[in-house]
Parts: C-alpha cells; sequence; structure tokens
C-alpha cells in the first residue's frame, strides 16, 4: 500500500532541491519550520514549477513575492509558496543587480503573483519577463524612480 502524502521537514526539501538543482541551490536554512532557498535567478521559474509540480511538494499557492533592497549587495527578491494539501511552506530567495533587476514572471504559475510582481515592479523596479501587465499598481504612471529603494531620496525627486 502506498503512503500517503506528509508534510516535509526542512531537511528533506533541501535534499529534493539539491538533488533536482545542484549547485543552483546557493544556500538552505531552516527557518521556524520553512524551508528558506536561496537559488541562481536563472533557475527561478523552474525551481518554482517543480516546487509547485512535484507531489512530495504540492506547493499550490503563492503567498507572495516581494523584494528587498540590500544596498550594495543587490536586490533580493523573496517568494513563499505554501502547500494547503501538506500544510508546509518554502520560501525562495534571489539576489539580483540593482543596476538592472530582471526576474522571470511566475503569474502565470500562480495567478496571485501578477499582482505582487506589478506591486515589486512599482515599489522596486524589478522587471519580471514574460509578465503579461507589467504597469505600476500604487503609484501614478508619470511616477519617477521606485521609492523602496534604498536610493530614493526621502522627500521625491
Amino acid at each position: 500500500m502506498a503512503s500517503s502524502p506528509r508534510r516535509l521537514p526542512p531537511p528533506e526539501v533541501e535534499s529534493r532541491l539539491r538533488a533536482h538543482f545542484g549547485d543552483d541551490v546557493l544556500s538552505f536554512e531552516d527557518q521556524f519550520g520553512h524551508a528558506v532557498a536561496a537559488i541562481a535567478p536563472s533557475r527561478y521559474r523552474e525551481v518554482v514549477t517543480f516546487l509547485r509540480d512535484e507531489p512530495d511538494l504540492a506547493c499550490d499557492y503563492c503567498d507572495f513575492v516581494t523584494a528587498v533592497d540590500r544596498g550594495e549587495d543587490g536586490i533580493e527578491i523573496v517568494t513563499h509558496l505554501h502547500s494547503t494539501s501538506l500544510d508546509h511552506d518554502i520560501r525562495l530567495k534571489l539576489l539580483l543587480t540593482a543596476e538592472d533587476p530582471h526576474a522571470d514572471t511566475i503569474s502565470d504559475l500562480y495567478a496571485t503573483a501578477n499582482w505582487h510582481e506589478r506591486e515589486t515592479y512599482d515599489l522596486m523596479g524589478i522587471i519580471f519577463n514574460g509578465h503579461p501587465d507589467l504597469r505600476r499598481i500604487l503609484l501614478s504612471e508619470d511616477w519617477v524612480g521606485h521609492p523602496l529603494r534604498k536610493e530614493y531620496p526621502l522627500k521625491g525627486y
């Protein structure tokens, strides 16, 4: 008799990610029971698809896509995925250059990512390649700059 799916602890998530993506899993942590993997930006979409489609991972819900300005280190995208059937959480991080931040869209994989990516574009200036409607969502179209970036002046331009 086949065993039923179960929640995977972070070390097992790490093992599966490293088995499929090798050195493109740059680092891994267990943060309060959540698996947190830093990945190569070039593999972002592929890793997200794997986490969604692999039955033992079954991340069927994208909780959020956001970004953090890491100053001289660049801009980090943070994507939080959840499995509603297995009740585990997996967070992905990818570091982009601040000068020309691009990442592939996952909005066709998760409908919720559409507006999250638009907000991240609007406030942080990240271009999501392949996004069907990448335009400002909070600020007016004539707004100059991206106000959550560290170089943005406190009083605006």
